[in-house]
């Protein structure tokens, strides 16, 4: 998994093994690398059956019919937010697929994300909700999405889900992130003519990072293979993104991330020199811990994140949402995403 992944980066073989495809396609695809293994595979670097290859184009026509239908109700959303004034930015598989990869048809991602400003993230909401989406978790409180949450999940059209984020991370870190950097000028991407707005090459690296370091317990070799492409980009800022990190404390997570990329057989550069020179410090690693297990997930961030909030009144009205939501054990599980 891990020489599929950093293959066609900075390197153009993959060592041989034995069942390329029959043995492994299951694992492909939870790895989202259905598309690279197609690619490899079209490019003669992976030997296969005729049976195995129609197993993999079967696959694959799957993933991808899952991407456009995707890419077809992001565009209903974003519709749905230009039409009631709300900022966006689209975020993670869609805007990586088509920005970042060799190839759309090599990312596949399982639902969408937008950023939206945290004063519009209730206006965000409710607009969906009038357009057929639904919430699928209540609100804690009045003004806990706008302060405190990370994302709120939405069922949309089509049976498809969006993430609808006010910052980029769950728990502490999340809350340390100083959203006014996120609204800095779009880049812009191109779904079915239609121009939408995303992140810097810097901010999507952060995000990525971010992602790997602070989402799944387990990273996927997909998120893995981003990482190791936006630190090959041609121009990429690299002391902006260790700056910025700097500017949010999150520097440990930053590290962590790009540790995990270092995995793969690529080079990461001078982000991967960084990253390994790093010594994480003591606070950090207690921040740390509480997202290193499934277990108490929730209750280990939410103490966590009591320590980072500013202020008394910050952290009263944070923890009074947490002990009075009867759901809390059951948010831990909505940390990690598809995308």
């Amino acid at each position: 998994m891990l020489a599929l992944a950093g293959w066609g980066i900075n390197i153009d073989s993959i060592p041989p093994c034995p069942s390329a495809v029959g043995g492994v396609l299951r694992r492909v695809e939870e790895e989202k690398l259905i598309g690279v293994l197609a690619a490899a595979v079209a490019a003669g670097r992976i030997d296969v059956t005729d049976a195995e290859h129609g197993a993999l184009t079967d696959a694959h026509r799957r993933a991808m019919g899952e991407a456009l239908l995707l890419e077809e109700m992001l565009l209903e959303a974003v519709e749905v937010l230009n039409a009631a004034g709300i900022a966006h930015r689209v975020l993670k598989g869609a805007a990586l697929a088509h920005t970042v990869h060799h190839d759309p048809s090599e990312r596949s991602f399982g639902d969408n994300d937008l950023l939206v400003e945290p004063d519009r993230i209730g206006d965000a909401v409710a607009a969906l909700t009038m357009a057929g989406g639904a919430r699928l978790q209540p609100r804690l409180t009045a003004g806990f999405d706008r302060r405190f949450a990370k994302s709120v999940t939405m069922a949309w059209l089509h049976n498809t889900e969006i993430d609808l984020h006010r910052t980029l991370a769950p728990g502490p870190y999340g809350l340390l992130i100083d959203t006014r950097h996120l609204w800095e000028p779009p880049t812009e991407f191109v779904i079915a003519s239609r121009r939408l707005h995303t992140f810097s090459r810097e901010l999507h690296l952060l995000n990525a990072a971010l992602h790997v370091a602070l989402g799944d317990v387990e990273a996927r070799a997909g998120n893995l293979r981003d990482i190791a492409l936006l630190c090959n980009l041609p121009g990429l800022d690299t002391d902006l993104v260790t700056r910025t990190a700097g500017a949010w404390s999150c520097e440990a997570p930053l590290a962590a991330g790009l540790n995990a990329a270092a995995q793969l057989p690529v080079d990461l550069g001078v982000l991967g020199e960084w990253a390994s020179a790093q010594e994480i410090s003591a606070a950090d690693r207690r921040l740390m811990s509480s997202y290193e297990t499934s277990d108490h997930r929730f209750r280990r961030q939410a103490l966590a994140s009591m320590r980072v909030l500013p202020s008394w009144s910050d952290r009263l009205a944070y923890a009074s949402a947490v002990a009075r939501n009867p759901l809390r054990r059951a948010m831990g599980s909505r940390y990690a995403r598809r995308s």
